[in-house]
């Protein structure tokens, strides 16, 4: 396994968006973009790829974000998906 900048990697859907994923916490995971373009519309298991681990959503709650002084833009997809599950 090989180790990445936050900047390397992008969002995947686990059952992908073109075949009815959601966007949930539990479908989404990181990985490189060399990883997402293999991957393709395909599961991980079609791909023959294996998670890291499984997604899940984080113990943390909205406001322990927004008591933050300092949200890193790049957190916001992370927090548009905790809203809108809310």
């Amino acid at each position: 396994m090989k180790s990445h900048s936050r900047y390397d990697l992008t969002l995947d859907h686990v059952f992908p968006k073109s075949r009815g994923g959601p966007k949930t916490w539990e479908n989404i995971v990181s990985c490189c973009h060399d990883c997402n373009e293999n991957k393709g519309a395909r599961t991980p298991q079609e791909a023959k790829m294996k998670l890291i681990k499984e997604p899940k959503r984080p113990k943390a709650t909205f406001m322990d974000f927004y008591r933050l002084n300092h949200v890193p833009n790049e957190w916001s997809p992370y927090l548009y998906l905790y809203q809108e599950r809310k």
